[in-house]
């Protein structure tokens, strides 16, 4: 695919009179240059974590995307068609016109340190030039409008980037992310260490003796979610094995709980009947949970079949 930058769009419309002010916006954070391209190009993740902004795609290929975006700008809603695509690595640029102003974006990011990264943001503002007394409003709700998407985007970033810290890391095919596959929600794509904290026996009488919850271990993917209801135990994961989404912010809603990031639902690992005094015995791909007189053991299910 042939692309323009930015450098040689803005050339051509200032040969339509257009003029431009530009201005960027930097962000450094403890993520990797994967976790910053992969988050530009989520396409889902636009109808779950954003409040301002609902994006309808019209086309798509691995390495652009073309939507119509219904804006939310001082309370008004504002449709805006979007182009983004790739234009160099670790880059890509979106462009978008509003009535007699033109919005041309180009996002890069640079590795710092291992899992640190500095993305740049340049916004360049074309715009007739007997509107230039307007650029200042548009410079504010731009820059508004930035750090409500950073105030979601960064988290996602961050905790792929604790993630890594703790030794994880994600499946990527190629040399970036792709749009349409990031559409795969089902699809696994957290690659876990070998952790080895099993086998485990946890208490329910000391731990839950009542309807209510609790929280085993840290947010990864041996992490545990217990839920006691109308005398029934159901264990959740605690980390969405999609693309690595904490689950422990997400109510647990019809004995469902959802992904913040991508609206998968997940239902229990096991349930059991605590009213049933009888052993007990669930096993799933990763684990086998036990339950004896309140008592429930967690095992590795490999081992158990070993």
């Amino acid at each position: 695919m042939k692309t323009w930058n930015k450098d040689q769009l803005i050339s051509n419309l200032k040969k339509e009179g257009l003029s431009f002010s530009e201005f960027s916006l930097i962000h450094e954070g403890n993520y990797t240059t994967d976790d910053a391209d992969w988050n530009y190009k989520d396409v889902p993740h636009l109808k779950h974590v954003h409040e301002l902004v609902d994006a309808t795609f019209a086309a798509m290929q691995d390495d652009l995307i073309t939507t119509i975006n219904v804006q939310k700008v001082l309370g008004i809603k504002l449709p805006l068609s979007v182009v983004n695509y790739q234009s160099g690595k670790n880059e890509q640029t979106y462009y978008t016109t509003w009535l007699f102003y033109i919005l041309i974006v180009q996002t890069h990011f640079e590795k710092i340190e291992t899992c640190r990264t500095r993305v740049i943001t340049t916004y360049h503002i074309g715009y007739p030039w007997l509107l230039k007394w307007s650029v200042p409003l548009i410079r504010f709700l731009i820059k508004r409008n930035y750090e409500n998407l950073m105030t979601s985007d960064i988290p996602m970033r961050e905790r792929r980037g604790q993630l890594r810290k703790w030794g994880y890391t994600f499946y990527k095919d190629s040399d970036s992310y792709s749009f349409p596959k990031t559409m795969e929600i089902l699809k696994t794509n957290v690659i876990a260490p070998n952790i080895t904290t099993l086998p485990l026996t946890l208490s329910l009488t000391d731990l839950l003796p009542q309807d209510g919850e609790y929280f085993y271990g840290r947010d990864d993917h041996i992490g545990l979610r217990l839920v006691r209801v109308n005398n029934q135990l159901h264990i959740f994961a605690r980390t969405c094995m999609h693309e690595g989404a904490s689950l422990d912010t997400s109510p647990c809603v019809n004995l469902k709980v959802k992904c913040p990031w991508h609206g998968r639902l997940h239902t229990p690992l096991a349930s059991f009947n605590l009213a049933n005094h009888h052993p007990q015995q669930k096993t799933q791909d990763q684990f086998t949970f036990t339950l004896t007189n309140n008592v429930l053991t967690i095992s590795e299910a490999s081992l158990e079949k070993c």
